[in-house]
């Protein structure tokens, strides 16, 4: 009696901890058939990247489970144009002969009718993501790791990487920075975070980022942990109009706690990122971590994040 107990306990247990574990979902799209998770708590993971091919990229909320297209509906212009039959009827009468006879009336009949004819335009589909309204600008923080040792520049993040003014962030081996918006990297911008803004934040293990871009005074800026580098103006206006799509490769190392909003973060928020802790209580407005969808690639893994030893 007493085993049995134990053991309808133990089934009761095992109900619970299986339904309070939660897996994302993954979706097979069609264009270029990959495998994309949707609708993922990523606090506590940490994407491990190799140079040597693969990637990780990541997409708002159903980003291509809910709408991957829209499609226009067929319609349909119909003219029923239908004419009515008529007849012609003609009556001769003869005149009287020695062999009176009347002519029998004949009738000529055109009973046509035109069909009604219809013109269908075929269904036309756009793609989701054409073009994305123009914002005030557009920040993006990030947690990374990467030790340098076989590229001495490599990429960090490129933000809507088909289109093309392709925003990409490169980091190098003296922690300057170099801001791109074109697929030849003809407009550059260069920036040094050395200067101390934030005197009481304390070491992480983490390299803590954040690029912001402000579109209406043109100006952009990185902060780096307790330092930031100066407003700098962009040689040519950068208007963010490209997918809501953050890819991340070219590098060993590591990224975690992505974050991206539609506008320029103030300083405060920016505050918040570096002090908060790994994901704290803060959401992107386009892309947050703890909730997110994302496509890997090649040589990428998905795994724990490091932990903080105090």
């Amino acid at each position: 009696m007493k085993m049995t107990r134990r053991l309808v306990y133990v089934s009761i247990a095992l109900v619970v901890m299986n339904a309070g574990m939660t897996t994302a979902k993954p979706v097979i799209t069609n264009p270029t058939t990959k495998t994309v998770f949707l609708r993922s708590n990523l606090n506590g993971k940490m994407a491990t990247l190799s140079l040597n091919g693969g990637g990780i990229s990541f997409y708002p909320r159903y980003f291509y489970a809910s709408t991957p297209a829209y499609t226009t509906r067929p319609y349909t212009t119909t003219r029923p144009y239908t004419t009515q039959p008529y007849t012609t009827t003609r009556r001769y009468p003869t005149r009287p002969t020695t062999r009176p006879y009347t002519t029998r009336p004949y009738t000529t009949t055109r009973p046509y009718t035109t069909r009604p004819y219809t013109t269908t335009r075929p269904t036309t589909t756009y793609p989701f993501w054409t073009t994305a309204p123009p914002t005030r600008g557009l920040s993006v923080c990030v947690r990374y790791l990467t030790d340098f040792q076989q590229t001495s520049n490599p990429s960090i993040f490129t933000l809507s990487p088909s289109s093309s003014t392709a925003l990409k962030l490169s980091v190098s081996i003296t922690g300057s920075y170099k801001l791109s918006w074109d697929r030849f990297s003809y407009y550059i911008q260069l920036f040094k975070p050395n200067i101390r803004f934030w005197p009481n934040i304390g070491p992480d293990m983490w390299t803590r980022l954040c690029l912001t871009v402000d579109t209406a005074k043109n100006v952009a800026q990185v902060f780096s942990g307790p330092n930031m580098s100066i407003r700098k103006v962009l040689p040519v206006q950068y208007v963010w109009s490209g997918e809501p799509v953050l890819d991340f490769a070219g590098f060993d190392g590591q990224v975690t706690d992505v974050q991206m909003w539609d506008y320029p973060l103030y300083s405060r928020e920016i505050f918040n990122y570096m002090t908060r802790g790994v994901y704290g209580p803060y959401r992107g407005s386009v892309l947050t971590w703890s909730d997110i969808d994302y496509s890997l690639r090649g040589n990428t893994l998905l795994e724990n994040s490091y932990e903080w030893q105090e």
